[in-house]
């Protein structure tokens, strides 16, 4: 009982100190995932690449908004169900939202009015993901528009 008692209050201790360590960690360690940065349309938003990844013919791009703003943040980000303006270009081609056999936007979805509104909490984040047709193997870089900010440039492809 008592060494259980001393393992149990351990292993505590340990997850205690192990979170410490992690919430302490310095911003620029804790967002090294990011690709390229930049102001949104929205005060206090910042937006995030944080992928750009081609496997099997798919590209996925990771848009991460973060909350800077000091107060929570609505931020609308499909109205009207406008995928087609989040778009991939590449050589003088555009990629679309990929849809399913069912017609579906392979992004998260939209509420029965077409609109996709999220509350982002103070020091919060939210991530938006889309996949695309995968350029051809030759593509190494991409731009990424969106409604939300000026154009992510030649953003590296991964994978």
């Amino acid at each position: 009982m008592v060494s259980e008692h001393i393992t149990r209050r351990s292993c505590l201790i340990g997850g205690v100190a192990t979170a410490g360590l992690i919430a302490a960690m310095p911003a620029s360690l804790a967002q090294s995932d990011v690709i390229q940065s930049q102001d949104t349309n929205f005060g206090g938003i910042v937006g995030e690449i944080t992928q750009c990844k081609r496997k099997d013919g798919v590209l996925t791009i990771k848009l991460r908004l973060r909350n800077t703003s000091g107060k929570d943040a609505n931020v609308k980000l499909i109205d009207g169900r406008n995928y087609d303006s989040y778009y991939v270009t590449a050589k003088d081609k555009k990629y679309f939202v990929l849809r399913d056999t069912e017609n579906t936007p392979l992004t998260p979805p939209a509420d029965g009015f077409g609109t996709l509104s999220v509350k982002i909490p103070k020091d919060g984040s939210y991530t938006w993901w889309a996949k695309y047709p995968a350029p051809p193997s030759e593509v190494t870089s991409v731009t990424y528009y969106t409604p939300l900010a000026a154009p992510f440039e030649d953003l590296p492809i991964t994978g």
